[in-house]
Parts: C-alpha cells; structure tokens; sequence
C-alpha cells in the first residue's frame, strides 16, 4: 500500500475523531460502509445499527465531548489509534482510555474493534 493511501486513512481516522468531538451523525454515518461490522470489548459484534444507535444515545448526547489521539499507527488496510476521551454530561464526566482498530478499504471503514477501560465504563454506566 502506498505512502497517499496510508495518510488518507490516518486522516479519516482523525475525521471520525473529529465527528464524535462535533457530535456530527451525518459525518460518522457517511464514514461507514453500509456492511461495516463493528465489535467492542464487553459487548461483542454490533451491526452498523446497533452500534451507531449506542453512539448517539451514549457519547454523542453528551453536552461536551473531547477525543485527543494521542497515537496513530496504519499499515495496509489497517489503523491503529490510542484516544483519551472526555464526555460532559449533565451529571457527569465520563472519562476513558481507548485503543480502536479500523479496517478501510475505498476510503470507508469496513471493521471496527473498540477497545477500553471497561471499569470506567461500567461506573459511568451505574451513575
């Protein structure tokens, strides 16, 4: 794979990252495969569906959402990123530490692997 193809993936990353900050569906929709399949760490495979749903009722209905990558690493169809997230809900602030796995192909993501602190998780979730 090309040195272009990798750098364009790295920046759809970041634009993903970005759509989540902005709360902006429509981008994160848009940056998806209509088949892409999705699994995350404490809840196994999610269709397209199911996942986009969590993330809008969970992350994205948040009043203030801050990702900082603080590491992008891509090789073949492949993206590696570590995230700190910060999300300002009205009673809370859910903070957490990712490191996701996107696969694209076409300039779309295919395969998505969520992985993260699931005691983090779980406590924002019992508030």
């Amino acid at each position: 794979m090309d040195t272009t193809t990798l750098e364009a993936n790295k920046a759809l990353v970041r634009r993903y990252s970005q759509a989540v900050m902005d709360g902006d569906m429509d981008t994160l929709l848009a940056l998806q495969h209509a088949d892409v399949k999705w699994w995350v760490l404490g809840r196994g495979d999610l269709s397209r569906e199911a996942f986009n749903n969590a993330v809008r009722n969970g992350l994205l209905s948040a009043k203030k959402r801050v990702v900082v990558i603080t590491g992008l690493t891509a090789e073949g169809d492949r993206v590696a990123y570590e995230a700190q997230g910060e999300m300002t809900f009205e009673d809370r602030v859910y903070r957490n530490t990712y490191h996701n796995l996107l696969i694209i192909r076409d300039g779309l993501i295919v395969e998505g692997r969520e992985y993260m602190d699931t005691l983090a998780s779980t406590q924002a979730r019992l508030r």
